[in-house]
């Protein structure tokens, strides 16, 4: 975008909205196909951040296009008053990618992850009337509503906005003794709750026997054990959710971001026994599962279910571990690589922000997160040969620092 165009588009987004996001960079995209996105000025730019793990195939895929187009045609909103086949789709297709279970749809990760709350509320309420304490962990992200917020376990998200909600209990991540003295001393508790890859906080991923421990505990004193799969879920790590990976079984799941490519959406998916806590009227929302929404969450879930889908994502993810594992031997501001799937991050000695302003300079969108995490999260459809170009730029970044 030329310097005039950007320079009126800023002055506007000041005039007009509110600058909670701080100061926008000064490109504007106007179209994408596959992992490519397009400014005003026709400049490309290869995708490595995926509207933060949301187009999860991509722009412009096919199958995704038709299937939007054909519910556009038909009906885009009705109301859950009624029967919605897209949205019994969705939740059949959740079911058959997870377990046997039912869904509620939402509009977010955020209200997937309240739902969540207020249906493990519900079941220790049947337990005692005391039981609602949910167990979080330092460093989680699990929404900037109320109840999800109380939940995060990061201060700098809550500062200026107390009282929270009270009832949660933040642990240190990956302290498995903290949490079993925690639960051996309070019965009151009625569910764990955690992500299983901490993107907001900087790709920290979560020790397996840890999350086997809490599982198993879990179990024993019939206690919810919650995965906030709202980034990593939908193929993001190269399984279908997270949880995958780690030989466990869930009470509840929450989804959004990729599982609509890109048309907002988000879920709560819990296994039957659960269901009957939410009675009529006990919760609800206008716009949740629309038949828009959901025939974009169908034709996604259809993408990824296809065979070697996700295979193909573990194998890119290997690929860009391997070349920055080599780039780490070279340069030494490199000091750690950790993730999944398509869900990685990379830790500096020093502040990213400046290697993302000259990335997008260079045509290459990335993200730093935690001051000091680069996060790499493309389309999970990126074809191999767009990956390695961006790889190109993204060491030709880190090779001219070292000079």
């Amino acid at each position: 975008m030329s310097k005039s165009k950007a320079q009126l588009l800023a002055s506007l987004d000041k005039k007009f909205l509110f600058q909670n996001y701080g100061e926008r960079f000064p490109v504007c995209f106007t179209k994408g196909k596959n992992a490519i996105l397009v400014d005003q000025n026709n400049k490309k730019y290869i995708d490595f951040l995926s509207g933060i793990a949301v187009s999860s195939v991509g722009y412009g895929h096919p199958a995704f296009i038709r299937a939007l187009h054909a519910q556009i045609d038909k009906v885009i909103h009705t109301s859950n008053f009624f029967l919605n086949k897209e949205q019994i789709e969705a939740a059949r297709l959740i079911s058959a990618h997870t377990f046997p279970g039912k869904t509620l749809f939402v509009n977010s990760g955020a209200e997937a992850n309240e739902a969540a709350i207020k249906l493990a509320r519900r079941f220790g309420k049947t337990i005692s009337p005391d039981c609602f304490y949910i167990i979080t962990f330092t460093g989680s992200f699990h929404g900037r509503t109320y109840g999800s917020m109380s939940a995060t376990g990061q201060d700098k998200i809550k500062k200026g906005f107390e009282p929270l909600l009270p009832g949660f209990i933040i642990l240190p991540f990956n302290d498995f003794e903290t949490c079993k003295n925690e639960l051996s001393r309070n019965n009151n508790v009625c569910a764990v709750m955690t992500e299983l890859i901490q993107g907001e906080s900087g790709i920290n991923i979560a020790d397996k026997t840890f999350i086997q421990n809490i599982a198993k505990i879990c179990k024993e004193k019939k206690i919810l054990f919650i995965i906030d799969e709202v980034q990593t879920g939908v193929g993001r790590t190269g399984k279908f959710c997270a949880y995958q990976h780690y030989g466990i079984e869930p009470d509840i799941l929450t989804f959004a971001k990729g599982l609509g490519g890109g048309v907002p959406i988000g879920a709560m998916h819990a296994r039957e026994n659960l269901v009957h806590l939410f009675e009529k009227g006990s919760h609800g929302t206008t716009f949740g599962g629309n038949h828009l929404a959901c025939a974009a969450a169908v034709a996604v879930m259809k993408v990824i279910g296809k065979k070697n889908f996700l295979t193909s994502i573990q194998k890119k993810g290997e690929y860009i571990k391997e070349r920055l594992k080599k780039l780490a031997t070279t340069v030494s501001i490199i000091k750690e690589i950790r993730g999944l799937g398509l869900h990685l991050g990379i830790e500096l000695t020093e502040p990213g922000t400046e290697f993302v302003n000259r990335a997008l300079a260079y045509g290459l969108v990335i993200n730093c997160t935690a001051e000091r995490i680069i996060r790499i999260m493309p389309p999970l459809t990126i074809d191999m040969k767009t990956l390695k170009k961006g790889m190109d730029i993204f060491e030709k970044l880190f090779l001219e620092e070292k000079k």
